[in-house]
């Protein structure tokens, strides 16, 4: 009697121990799983557990079936079946779980994933429902399969657990891998909280950097506008300096020539009266004589030296070639063939006119001075030329004896002045006004307005 007593008491012992052992290792399954937030370490940690606390030889986690073709008239099904993780199989065999792909016939699976019940097989050869089974499969004989729950109690899966030998799995497995299942479900809603929480960290760091790169888009566009303006600044600058240095030039230029006209010009043309006055209180055949219209030549060539050099200041900025030019030599030729003192006034310059416009003005200027130098008996003659944005204008004005009333009023009809006729037509011809008038204090005024 004692020894069926000692007997039953040390197999308990020896249950409360095991117990105690899968409680343990249970726990420290639990604590593994809470510390891991990586979805597919965690179901393969999951899956190695499963496996360890049943002793099996193989154990696999499944995610849910997808049913593919369903007879109606038999119970025979197809499903494509997703491997999640493995546990215990070589290489070989886990590979061929990965491209199971479609099943024909679920078999003894149809329970765990579709009637919400966990089964334990002691030997599958034995079960009628152990049909569909794929080519390659492992040749097991007990069979544990358990439902995966999360915690709103959605099916995520089943653990499907199995040995070569039969008989190996108990309901105290069963417990065990419920429990697992449990500690499973809060690890996997934690890793899903995780990977939700990643995944919008992830979208908001995309967004940020998304607004990074557009703000630092915008700011290089807006610091190469800067620069160009800057670019800018510094041009209208240069430029502004370059007003600036051409107008105090110019300024300066026209200070010059004001003073050569003022003072250099009059004391020459006051050498040579003075040196006419000398000349006519001598004797005649005086040794003086020659000395003085030497002198008197000197002032004359000063005087048209300082003209040359004041026209040169006056016109530094215009156009080097042109309108201007030929008529200042055209000038300069009249005051070196005659005693005729003749000057050139640029009153306004704002745009070259065109050839055409050029040529006209210049040959009304030369038939005016001509007609000075022939018939006026004038010794001042002075050309003007002004060119606005609207109008080149030509004035020829002389001190002369000017022309009778009746020339003035006649002349376009008279065959006898064809100069003047001349320049008329020529003028008209460009649209322009031709105008010859008396001074009001003597002499002769040419005037064409040419439109530009």
């Amino acid at each position: 009697m004692a020894q069926p007593i000692d007997e039953s008491r040390a197999q308990l012992i020896t249950n409360l121990q095991q117990q105690a052992e899968e409680l343990a290792q249970l726990n420290r399954i639990a604590i593994a799983l809470t510390s891991e937030f990586d979805l597919q370490r965690l179901l393969q940690m999951m899956t190695d557990a499963a496996r360890k606390v049943t002793a099996a030889q193989y154990a696999a986690f499944f995610l849910i079936p997808e049913i593919v073709e369903e007879c109606a008239t038999t119970p025979t099904k197809k499903a494509s079946f997703r491997l999640a993780a493995i546990s215990g199989a070589s290489e070989h065999i886990a590979a061929h779980f990965r491209r199971l792909g479609v099943v024909e016939g679920v078999g003894v699976l149809y329970p765990v994933f579709w009637e919400g019940a966990s089964i334990i097989i002691d030997d599958v050869l034995k079960d009628p429902r152990y049909v569909g089974i794929p080519k390659g499969h492992i040749s097991v004989r007990s069979f544990l399969g358990v439902q995966l729950r999360t915690r709103e109690g959605a099916i995520l899966g089943a653990f499907l657990i199995g040995d070569t030998r039969p008989g190996c799995f108990t309901n105290r497995h069963f417990e065990l891998i419920e429990a697992l299942s449990a500690q499973a479900a809060v690890a996997i809603h934690n890793a899903q909280l995780i990977a939700r929480e990643r995944r919008a960290m992830e979208a908001y760091a995309a967004h940020l950097e998304s607004e990074v790169r557009e703000r630092t888009a915008e700011l290089e566009r807006q610091n190469q506008e800067l620069s160009k303006f800057a670019t800018h600044l510094q041009q209208l600058h240069h430029e502004l300096t370059e007003v600036q240095k051409r107008q105090m030039l110019g300024e300066e230029r026209r200070r010059i020539a004001q003073e050569l006209h003022d003072r250099v010009q009059q004391t020459l043309f006051t050498i040579g009266l003075k040196a006419d006055w000398v000349k006519e209180q001598l004797e005649p055949g005086s040794s003086l004589l020659h000395a003085l219209r030497s002198i008197k030549q000197l002032a004359s060539l000063g005087t048209a030296q300082v003209r040359d050099a004041i026209f040169a200041l006056s016109s530094a900025e215009l156009p080097e070639e042109g309108l201007v030019k030929m008529l200042y030599t055209q000038i300069r030729d009249l005051r070196e063939a005659t005693s005729i003192e003749a000057d050139l006034v640029v009153a306004e310059w704002t745009i070259a006119p065109s050839a055409c416009v050029e040529k006209t003005l210049l040959t009304v200027a030369q038939e005016a001075l001509s007609n000075v130098r022939r018939h006026a008996c004038a010794t001042i003659v002075i050309v003007t030329v002004q060119v606005t944005g609207e109008h080149a204008i030509l004035v020829v004005q002389d001190n002369g004896i000017g022309l009778p009333t009746q020339v003035l009023q006649s002349y376009d009809k008279d065959a006898m002045h064809l100069g003047l006729r001349g320049m008329r037509r020529r003028i008209e011809e460009l649209g322009g006004h031709f105008t010859l008038v008396n001074g009001e204090e003597g002499g002769l005024i040419v005037k064409a307005v040419v439109p530009l």
